[in-house]
């Protein structure tokens, strides 16, 4: 796992005690510089990941203030970490001097610790830009594969459709960002297949843009009306091209971010969750591949809720979802599925393998040493596991997992089970 001190800069006493207090359960540890002068010097003892900055607290008699001390270090070339500025009033002077200086975030307190967890990891471990994906559906094979290279030339992934009735099958498989369609098709008119790729729930807020040498204004609307989002008219350059179709579809992909993940924990939401988790049951059958679904509980979460408080449960939540984010591939399908439950999907696995992939997620969370202002606890998870194609469809897969969770829960807790073709029943156990 990549590093994760952090260097806070702070003369004030027992602030480093309480950042790691917030920061200890994501893994992080917490170094303090109380001397503005001695940044670098610590820099190069402690070579933090981030470099946490108090910047509106008075120096030490004789030292740089914290701002300009960091300025200095970054015009000079020496080795700065990422840097986060932290306040205790918002001051748009101060805010301004941060990203002149070139600080990463700025923090005004007082701030949810889970907010500043989320800013560290993007700094720490930032995600990888997955390229756009593009499905072009054209029936002239030469024109499609030329905007193929193009798109591809550009670091996109793309995918070229010839016969346009297949277009279903190409949206659930390939699973595309933007949709980019010829007017114009033999057995089939673009508005048509606009309006048929409407119809699907799970195809609804996809981008669509036509691609032709139509220039009737009025024919143009009429297929915004149907739900396309841009018309391109013929000849484009291949510029043009890239730029219209990455504008787009860097748009969908904020907003589906956005309309699609739990804000607590960054993950799927639980109707996102159960989407994805159709439209990937499909995949594998078409495909006549396995998947384990796995239904994750924390164990009696409602007393940690009770005894510690609704910001402690956050920050169980918090560090679950990290612990399955770390632990499983960028592959799987990951969601909170309630209050404290998570649902994963595990393509293309054995039985025996999904099992032991949850089981070491089991083992590292239950280590976890979830810190409050009194001490420490461990928090466990119970796990119930369900395959495809055991289980033919996503109400039994779901139901099957389900049942395997509470006997899970039944037999004791803090460990996983796997459910039996025929697992059926009623919940045996709570919390």
């Amino acid at each position: 796992m990549t590093d994760r001190t952090i260097l806070l800069v702070d003369n004030e006493p027992g602030e480093v005690e309480r950042l790691t207090q917030q920061l200890s359960p994501f893994g992080y540890t917490v170094e303090q510089c109380t001397s503005t002068s001695a940044i670098a010097e610590r820099i190069s003892q402690n070579n933090p990941a981030v470099l946490l900055v108090r910047v509106d607290r008075a120096p030490n008699d004789g030292e740089p203030a914290a701002i300009e001390e960091v300025s200095r270090l970054f015009k000079s070339g020496d080795n700065v970490p990422p840097t986060i500025f932290l306040a205790d009033d918002y001051d748009l002077k101060t805010r301004l001097e941060s990203i002149r200086v070139g600080a990463k975030a700025f923090f005004v307190r007082p701030f949810s610790p889970l907010d500043l967890v989320d800013a560290l990891d993007l700094l720490i471990e930032p995600q990888e830009e997955e390229p756009f994906r593009v499905l072009i559906v054209d029936d002239d094979e030469r024109i499609s594969e030329f905007y193929v290279t193009v798109l591809q030339h550009a670091g996109m992934e793309a995918m070229a459709l010839s016969d346009p009735m297949k277009v279903l099958d190409a949206l659930s498989d390939f699973r595309p960002e933007l949709v980019l369609m010829d007017q114009y098709m033999p057995e089939i008119e673009g508005r048509e297949l606009g309006a048929v790729i409407r119809q699907e729930a799970a195809f609804l807020s996809i981008p669509i843009v036509f691609l032709s040498a139509e220039s009737d204004p009025d024919k143009q609307l009429e297929l915004m009306q149907i739900g396309a989002d841009e018309f391109l008219t013929k000849p484009i350059s291949p510029e043009r091209l890239v730029t219209a179709i990455s504008i787009r579809a860097e748009r969908f992909r904020r907003l589906r971010s956005m309309m699609l993940r739990d804000s607590l924990t960054g993950l799927l939401n639980p109707t996102t969750t159960k989407e994805q988790l159709s439209i990937e049951l499909s995949r594998m059958r078409r495909g006549n591949m396995s998947l384990a679904f796995a239904l994750i509980d924390l164990d009696h979460f409602k007393s940690v809720n009770d005894t510690y408080g609704h910001p402690i449960g956050d920050q169980v939540l918090k560090t679950m979802s990290n612990m399955l984010k770390q632990r499983l591939r960028m592959t799987d399908l990951i969601g909170r599925y309630g209050g404290e439950e998570f649902a994963v999907a595990l393509p293309d696995v054995s039985p025996s393998n999904a099992v032991l992939v949850l089981d070491k997620v089991r083992e590292a969370f239950s280590q976890i040493k979830q810190i409050h202002a009194g001490g420490e606890f461990n928090v466990t998870m119970s796990c119930g596991v369900a395959m495809f194609p055991d289980f033919e469809d996503v109400p039994s897969l779901t139901e099957a997992a389900d049942q395997a969770l509470y006997e899970a829960k039944a037999k004791g807790r803090n460990q996983v089970v796997l459910a039996a073709p025929q697992t059926a029943g009623k919940r045996t156990a709570e919390g």
